[in-house]
């Protein structure tokens, strides 16, 4: 039934979001010596041999069945990974972090628009509750808000996108291919910026978003294989996680990696929450065991 995998569906997207929440807290330390463009090109040549490597061994098939359909499906989550990385050297975390997160709104709107998927009123409302969960626990500095606040609203749109398609388009794909596609869709899209920052620098004082190619070292060789392990069990996890749950089901789940994130902040460096975040984090939560039980009568 559609409810068990909707159950095994949000499993596994609790467990991405505790891989990717607790390796992105090792970005800012990336950000110090390299930029944007470079970590996204190694990261994705230390994970793409891997991943061939384990979907040899899991015998999953890395032969796409439409290759098309993929093709758009990794690039329109590449490019909303990208865009939220890329404010994130002009936005502070708290604005990027808010837009990014507003992928399950689009993912309703989506669904109804493109592939005809009726949503009930219990349903908006639970995924609006979760967002509004989002802006306690991330709790944007309104007073700040600018057109570029909204650049971020960019990166949850592209996101919801490709977590449709994923559904709709690519469900007999395999998930490590998925993963692949994602990899090698963001190290494409990286590859120019990072050419014409290295032979056309911005500035004398280049920053996470602007820097070119800089020499390798070893703590950015470890901390990007940090990250590209981190991403290589999420996202195949991702992927599997939309091939058999609703979209907007598993979209709620995603959320949890703002309460994971609070985890591992508190965990490794006694950055507690207050409150107000804590209260986001509870009707997260409850938005999702309310999906939960919608979701039961979806077959």
């Amino acid at each position: 039934m559609q409810a068990s995998r909707n159950i095994t569906a949000a499993i596994m997207t609790m467990i991405a979001m505790a891989c990717v929440s607790l390796v992105d807290n090792f970005v800012v330390e990336v950000s110090q010596s390299h930029g944007l463009w470079q970590f996204q090109v190694m990261r994705t040549c230390v994970a793409v041999p891997v991943l061939i490597v384990a979907a040899m061994m899991m015998k999953q098939s890395l032969r796409p069945k439409r290759p098309v359909k993929l093709v758009l499906r990794c690039l329109a989550i590449a490019t909303g990974l990208v865009v939220y990385f890329s404010t994130l050297g002009a936005l502070p975390v708290a604005q990027a972090g808010a837009g990014l997160f507003s992928a399950p709104i689009w993912v309703l709107l989506l669904s109804m628009l493109l592939f005809g998927h009726k949503i009930t009123f219990w349903q908006a409302f639970t995924i609006l509750g979760g967002f509004v969960g989002v802006l306690l626990l991330l709790q944007p500095d309104m007073s700040a808000l600018s057109v570029l606040s909204l650049v971020p609203l960019v990166a949850g749109v592209f996101y919801g996108l490709g977590s449709l398609l994923t559904r709709y388009w690519c469900a007999d794909e395999t998930p490590m291919l998925l993963a692949v596609g994602v990899f090698v869709a963001l190290g494409g899209l990286s590859v120019f910026p990072l050419t014409w920052m290295t032979f056309w620098p911005a500035n004398d004082t280049p920053d996470f978003l602007t820097r070119g190619w800089e020499p390798l070292t070893a703590h950015f060789l470890w901390l990007t294989l940090l990250q590209a392990l981190g991403a290589i069990i999420a996202m195949p996890l991702i992927a599997q996680a939309y091939r058999i749950g609703i979209p907007a089901y598993v979209a709620v789940f995603e959320y949890s990696f703002l309460a994971f994130a609070g985890l591992w902040g508190l965990l490794f460096w006694g950055q507690g929450l207050n409150t107000q975040a804590w209260a986001g984090i509870l009707m997260i939560t409850v938005s999702g065991l309310i999906m939960s039980m919608l979701q039961d009568r979806d077959g």
